[in-house]
């Protein structure tokens, strides 16, 4: 007899790239494994020296190594290996609450990008540079050059969208930027984007910003280095008027 194997497509590809994160890995699946969804779960690791890749297929993640550095390239590899049409990125540090999920899953029916924004509903804790950069410094540049887009946390690192927003967004960065030249092709594109609010949850692991010197320097140079798309965001702000 003849026996036929299907393999269903999941509903959801949730997608986490990490670098050093085998504390935070650990947490940030558990929460994922307690939702009640058909999903698949693809850690995309940038070739970590603990035990994150340990713990992640501990926890039943499909592994995916990536040796090219960058968040951007670590993302966009995920995308390309993700069986549904659906993805949601998702930080592995223990920041971000994938409960949200299911209902990010479901408002992503009336709109392009779905994003999760901790600035719409602080909660938790936080340490107190983590707090500046994100709630503070990032979104006042964003908002001082576009008025009309209604992110309130645009480096959020938990977004759900289709494989075809995706593609049409095409972005090219490589590294932490894309996340900023996200926000401005979102906007460019005219798309439409719904926010849910998320509490604040302290990151698990070392922090990949220093409270220091080094922290301030690393703004400036990130600033520099997003000189490119602030100049986009100046003439959205102006064509939107």
């Amino acid at each position: 007899d003849t026996v036929f194997c299907f393999q269903m497509t999941p509903s959801i590809s949730i997608i986490l790239p990490t670098l050093n994160e085998e504390r935070g890995i650990i947490e940030t699946l558990k929460r994922i494994n307690k939702l009640d969804l058909d999903k698949e779960v693809l850690v995309v690791d940038g070739l970590s020296t603990d035990n994150t890749v340990k713990n992640a297929e501990a926890y039943g993640a499909r592994i995916i190594i990536e040796e090219r550095k960058g968040k951007g390239v670590a993302m966009a590899t995920g995308v390309k290996s993700a069986k549904s049409d659906i993805i949601c990125f998702l930080d592995g540090d223990g920041t971000y609450p994938p409960r949200f999920i299911p209902k990010m899953l479901e408002l992503i029916k009336n709109c392009d990008v779905v994003v999760a924004s901790r600035l719409l509903k602080k909660e938790g804790a936080n340490d107190c540079m983590n707090t500046f950069i994100h709630y503070r410094f990032f979104p006042f540049i964003f908002k001082s050059f576009l008025k009309k887009f209604k992110t309130s946390e645009p480096i959020t690192g938990m977004r759900l969208m289709r494989k075809e927003t995706w593609n049409k967004l095409n972005l090219r960065s490589h590294d932490f930027m894309i996340e900023t030249e996200m926000e401005v092709k979102m906007a460019k594109n005219k798309m439409k984007v719904i926010e849910i609010p998320i509490p604040c949850i302290k990151r698990i692991g070392r922090s990949k910003w220093d409270s220091s010197w080094g922290t301030l320097l690393k703004i400036r140079n990130y600033v520099k280095r997003h000189e490119k798309y602030l100049k986009d965001l100046v003439v959205i702000r102006y064509t939107h008027v």
